[in-house]
């Protein structure tokens, strides 16, 4: 859309994206890239200097942010493949596919969460040059790891990790050097790990991985540097070395107690839970070489018990809880994002609307542009979703690829089958057959 073009999304149903039950019979009117009214149907201007897109009571939504994202994964199943199985250039080009994949299940935007070889800040400047199709990018670093809890490490994992695709920092002073490169090179979020996890080779879930030095080293240097920190933490005392440390973001948090919720909450730091990723591990493990002792070892019964339990409580305390689970995986693979959106709904009992708000409103803040998108209102950015039914009424509607009928970033149409129509040739009238109603496809 050029700037000084308007469009009119007349007579549809308008889930803002902050938590509420939708709103019928509107009208959106965008100005260039950003949304400048949102009025009754019945008080639509009927002609002006803009287009009008009848949608016939279709919802339009703000575009949805997944708040944790390895765009390179693709179809992995150990540890060692999230590295290795691809070389760069191939992992690269699943990465440009998994971008344009995100436009197509209504995600407007990505928050990286740990990125092989620095793929994010790649791919942030070819969306943004038009080389390639995708949503707006939070790049993430390449992960921060140690080689094992304090007291194990293995300056021989240190030697045969290539630091191109995930550096191994067992020295203080190494952390600063790697995070202030980091940053250099684009990373606006830092990956570290306060935690291990039953899956990892170096340690497991309750145990620590980063001291508590080590990631408040991390997060000074970034927050100097205008970066956010984000922390793999799963066990509890790796939960509260993160929040001593001042992270910005929990990414996981599954046993997290009261205590620690109380403490999220007071200082406003971001947690992303982890309910899909390990319930399908556990599910459909088997199909994919994993032993079913294996499996039976694995404590991710407890940490999808525990994150039930805590999820309902979370939301009370105002938690700004946001989605994105480990995709990638084979038995996550990318373009199921709605799948975790769903089963929050029909396993933790999350209201629908409440999901939507952490996708969007909370996934805007988390991508850093809280006040300036994930809501459909006067001002925000008009990345908008189009479906043709309400996914607040029925959630389950986001795992509908039919449902979706057009994506737009900042008013232009990106991805979806219908697209806005445009304006004549000779005026800025109306064409008969836009003004007949029907949505006609790109």
């Amino acid at each position: 859309m050029t700037a000084d073009r308007r469009l009119l999304l007349h007579d549809v149903t308008v889930q803002e994206g902050l938590g509420r039950a939708s709103l019928p019979a509107r009208s959106v009117l965008v100005a260039g890239d950003r949304v400048e009214a949102v009025l009754p149907a019945a008080e639509a201007p009927s002609d002006g200097d803009f287009v009008r897109w009848e949608l016939g009571g279709a919802t339009v939504m703000p575009g949805m942010t997944l708040g944790h994202t390895h765009i390179a994964y693709a179809d992995v199943t150990t540890g060692r493949e999230t590295l290795f199985k691809y070389r760069v250039p191939e992992a690269a080009l699943h990465a440009a596919r998994h971008c344009a994949g995100l436009l197509e299940c209504g995600y407007t935007a990505f928050v990286g969460a740990g990125s092989v070889a620095g793929i994010d800040m790649a791919l942030k400047n070819a969306v943004e040059a038009g080389v390639i199709r995708g949503p707006r990018i939070t790049p993430c670093s390449r992960d921060l790891m140690v080689s094992g809890p304090p007291g194990r490490r293995s300056p021989e994992l240190k030697q045969r990790m290539p630091r191109e695709l995930m550096p191994v920092v067992d020295v203080l002073g190494d952390l600063v050097t790697y995070t202030e490169e980091e940053i250099d090179q684009g990373a606006e979020i830092i990956k570290v790990f306060s935690s291990g996890d039953d899956t990892f080779p170096n340690a497991r879930s309750d145990e620590l991985l980063f001291t508590r030095e080590e990631l408040t080293t991390v997060v000074e240097v970034a927050h100097r540097r205008g970066a956010r920190v984000r922390a793999h933490s799963r066990g509890l005392e790796g939960i509260r070395n993160a929040l001593a440390a001042g992270v910005d973001v929990i990414d996981h948090a599954t046993y997290a107690d009261d205590a620690a919720l109380d403490l999220i909450a007071e200082r406003g730091v971001f947690v992303v839970p982890s309910l899909f990723q390990p319930d399908r591990l556990l599910a459909l493990g088997e199909r994919f070489g994993k032993a079913p002792d294996y499996l039976e070892a694995l404590d991710f019964k407890d940490e999808i018990a525990n994150t039930l339990r805590f999820l309902p409580k979370a939301e009370r305390l105002g938690l700004k809880i946001v989605p994105g689970d480990d995709f990638g995986f084979a038995w996550t693979p990318h373009g199921t994002y709605a799948d975790e959106l769903v089963m929050y709904v029909e396993r933790a009992g999350i209201a629908p609307e409440t999901v939507i708000k952490w996708a969007c409103a909370n996934g805007a803040e988390l991508a850093g542009r809280g006040g300036d998108a994930g809501v459909v209102a006067p001002g925000r950015l008009a990345d908008l979703v189009v479906w043709d039914r309400d996914p607040a009424a029925d959630l389950t509607v986001l795992q509908d690829r039919g449902a979706l009928r057009s994506v737009l970033i900042g008013g232009r149409h990106v991805a979806g089958p219908v697209a806005p129509p445009s304006p004549s040739p000779s005026s800025s009238a109306v064409p008969a057959a836009v003004r007949g109603g029907h949505l006609t496809p790109a």
